[in-house]
């Protein structure tokens, strides 16, 4: 299990790449792989591992049946789903904690299918649940536990972070400086991986404003 703070790509991996078989710089290459990934969470707007355990998140709700959430969730495993009905920002009540496919729906709904599983990314309320027909329009009125992040980390990304690590290296072999907030604009980035970095942003960035 690949754990948040993990970089996408492992050391071995980016020497398989590079077809570079010293093991003595693995240290320095496993730091600027998790340098990279940070950049590449910042740019996309969410991360590709998954906690390790169960964790608690607070949402707000929208007034709507569909809720799409700011954090994927990697597993309906362990997943608790909590609403505040009364709006008394309190879930032990009676009756707020809801169970999943009976009072609401993960989405999307085939996310965990086809080569590559993707997270779920909203809840959904079932019609005619008896409970409720609307997450309230009240801030901090969901609460969601759950193993967050993705299923696994996506071969795209792994790929990326190898190749912009591949650039990043030489640039400071060269001399150069950078910061994770620079990265783009340090890296002398070829026209071909520009267009693979907006591909994997079409593919895997967050909606802005989710």
């Amino acid at each position: 299990m690949v754990a948040v703070t993990d970089p996408y790509a492992t050391a071995a991996e980016y020497r398989d790449r590079v077809d570079k078989t010293d093991t003595g710089d693995d240290a320095t290459i496993l730091a600027q792989l998790t340098t990279v990934s940070r950049f590449l969470d910042l740019r996309l707007r969410r991360f590709f591992t998954q906690d390790a355990a169960a964790a608690v998140r607070t949402f707000d709700g929208n007034g709507e049946a569909l809720l799409w959430l700011p954090a994927d969730i990697a597993t309906t495993t362990g997943l608790v789903v909590k609403v505040d009905l009364n709006e008394d920002y309190d879930f032990t009540d009676s009756g707020e904690t809801l169970t999943i496919n009976t009072h609401f729906w993960v989405g999307p709904a085939d996310a965990d299918k086809g080569p590559e599983p993707r997270p779920y990314e909203c809840l959904e309320v079932v019609p005619n649940n008896g409970l409720f027909d609307v997450w309230p329009d009240q801030k901090r009125v969901v609460q969601v536990t759950a193993k967050f992040g993705w299923p696994a980390v996506p071969g795209g990304i792994k790929e990326r972070t190898i190749d912009l690590t591949r650039q990043m290296r030489d640039v400071l072999e060269a001399g150069a400086t950078m910061t994770l907030q620079s990265i783009d604009t340090a890296l002398p980035l070829s026209p071909q991986l520009r267009l693979l970095l907006w591909d994997i942003e079409r593919q895997y960035a967050r909606p802005i404003g989710t």
